[in-house]
């Protein structure tokens, strides 16, 4: 049955939004195991316990000499009694009055306990004479320091990346259970919309709100679905929703404001719940929100640069939170602006900017001249979005902001 609740004058704040929003989604369910190399961006599922101590046995921080620590005093005169390499260790033990070659990652040979560097003995083919002296365990890297044997190494819930793949064979792992990815639709809707390449006639657009959030998607590392574009017609799209009963989200971007072509909004209140459909924000204030059966719906703005900040806003905390991830606050910065901002109150205003030298404090950042909502240019230009506060309509140069960056790496 239709829900309208959402369906009021009052706007949400941002904040509100998504408080909103995480409140209502919970992760999805199902654990798969893959190789590792197929595990990269995806969400551990349960934590990874050490096997074994990293490393695994003490082992030389540097290129030198092993020794025992009752030994290492300036001028103290050692004879070699082995060599250890990385890969090769010493079988040996290394006694009082005696010292063991030693290259980086060596295992510490038996009776060694410090290590000193070659540069600070001098040394014969035989003998060392110690030029400096040094404290017991000097040079050593430790069984274990890095990770103790039984210790949690990753904590389910991190997506993996780089840093974890090197942890992960590390201790062996050829192999990793993660939440299975998240299945989201993604479908474009307006009746000027052409494919790429297509020919444009008068009043015809490139769609190109569907490659960008396709492009952010799979950076979220999800099992995508292109459902293409429909024109402005609600059977057509009553039937693509039809298509989302697999889905855990499905994504929409156009058609949801109030214009007599806008039919995202009654459509899915017809075949599904509407929780709100507007946020205090620009770009970007038509955002709806609900569900239809068992699918989330989010539809965003058609205007570009609106569908690219509502995204950022508001798809990607669903999806974290969608994907098992804790969900991290934005990475949101304080810098003096370069240059004097204006908006209307109302609104939290995100306007499209870029970080510039600023006088003695360093880094400032400037908005950019041009602001339209559709201005695709200028959200390739900027590197950061400039957050203007609801209760101010003019900020002077200095005054300090709230900063978004926009890399998404």
């Amino acid at each position: 049955m239709i829900s309208m609740a959402g369906d009021s004058a009052q706007d949400l704040t941002v904040v509100a939004a998504r408080a909103r929003l995480l409140s209502s989604v919970s992760p999805v369910t199902g654990v798969e195991r893959q190789p590792l190399a197929q595990g990269l961006g995806r969400v551990l599922a349960v934590p990874v316990m050490a096997p074994f101590a990293l490393p695994r046995e003490n082992h030389s921080a540097l290129d030198g000499y092993a020794l025992c620590g009752v030994d290492a005093e300036a001028g103290r005169r050692l004879r070699i009694a082995g060599r250890a390499l990385a890969g090769a260790p010493w079988s040996g033990t290394v006694s009082p009055g005696c010292c063991a070659r030693i290259m980086t990652g060596a295992v510490l040979p038996a009776g060694a306990d410090t290590v000193i560097a070659q540069e600070s003995v001098q040394a014969e083919p035989d003998w060392i004479t110690l030029g400096s002296s040094l404290a017991a365990g000097a040079n050593v890297r430790l069984a274990g320091e890095d990770l103790p044997a039984g210790a949690e190494a990753l904590a389910a819930g991190c997506r993996i990346d780089a840093r974890h793949i090197a942890l992960l064979v590390a201790l062996g792992q050829t192999e990793v259970s993660v939440v299975r990815p998240v299945r989201v639709g993604l479908l474009s809707t307006g009746s000027e919309l052409r494919p790429p390449g297509a020919a444009l006639a008068p009043g015809d657009l490139y769609d190109s709100n569907r490659p960008m959030l396709a492009a952010l998607l799979r950076q979220a590392s999800v099992s995508l679905q292109d459902l293409g574009a429909v024109p402005d017609d609600p059977a057509q799209l009553s039937e693509r929703l039809a298509d989302a009963a697999a889905l855990d989200l499905l994504v929409v971007s156009g058609g949801v404001s109030v214009g007599e072509a806008d039919w995202v909004r009654p459509v899915l209140a017809e075949h599904g719940q509407l929780d709100f459909w507007r946020v205090a924000i620009k770009p970007g204030r038509p955002l709806a929100f609900g569900r239809v059966g068992g699918c989330w719906f989010m539809g965003l703005p058609g205007n570009p640069v609106s569908a690219y900040v509502t995204y950022r806003l508001f798809v990607e905390p669903v999806l974290q939170r969608l994907s098992g991830l804790s969900v991290r606050e934005p990475v949101v910065l304080s810098a003096p602006l370069c240059a004097q901002a204006r908006h209307r109150p109302g609104r939290t205003s995100f306007l499209r900017g870029r970080w510039e030298r600023y006088g003695p404090q360093g880094w400032g950042v400037a908005p950019l001249a041009a602001q339209g909502s559709a201005m695709l240019a200028g959200l390739a230009e900027a590197d950061c979005l400039i957050e203007l506060a609801a209760d101010q309509a003019v900020f002077e140069p200095g005054t300090s902001v709230r900063v978004w960056r926009l890399s998404e790496g």
